[in-house]
C-alpha cells in the first residue's frame, strides 16, 4: 500500500468527545450528533450519524477538556465514509485560545485512523 504525505497547516491532536452539528438552510435547525476524532486550530474531524455534503455550512458545538463548550461555524471540507473533516470559519480569538489551551493537554495525532 502506498503512503501519501499530507502537509497540514496546523498540528492535530486526538480529541474524542460528543459533537453536535446544526445544519443551516435549507435544513435549518436539524441537529446531527457525532463523535470528534481529532482537532487543530484549523478544524476537526468527526464520525457522523447522518450524511453531510462537502461544502455545507454548519454550526459545530463540542466540549473541550478544561476549556468548556465551544460553538463555532464550520464548513464540511471532506468525507471518507462516515468520517468528515470540518474547517473552522472566522474563528473568534477567544475560541481559538480555548482550542489552543485544550490542545496543550491532548495527545498529538500521528495518523493511522
Amino acid at each position: 500500500m502506498q503512503k501519501y504525505l499530507v502537509q497540514r497547516q496546523s498540528k492535530r491532536y486526538i480529541l474524542s468527545v460528543p459533537v453536535n452539528i446544526t445544519r443551516k438552510p435549507p435544513q435549518y435547525g436539524q441537529r446531527v450528533p457525532g463523535l470528534t476524532m481529532e482537532i487543530s486550530t484549523g478544524g476537526l474531524s468527526a464520525m457522523m450519524t447522518e450524511e453531510l455534503k462537502i461544502g455545507e455550512a454548519v454550526e459545530t458545538s463540542f466540549e473541550l477538556p478544561s476549556a468548556g463548550r465551544v460553538t463555532v461555524d464550520t464548513t464540511v471540507r471532506n468525507k471518507n465514509l462516515f468520517r468528515y473533516g470540518f474547517e473552522f470559519d472566522c474563528l473568534s480569538e477567544e475560541a481559538r485560545q480555548r482550542i489552543i489551551k485544550a490542545c496543550e493537554s491532548l495527545p498529538p495525532y500521528e495518523g493511522g485512523w
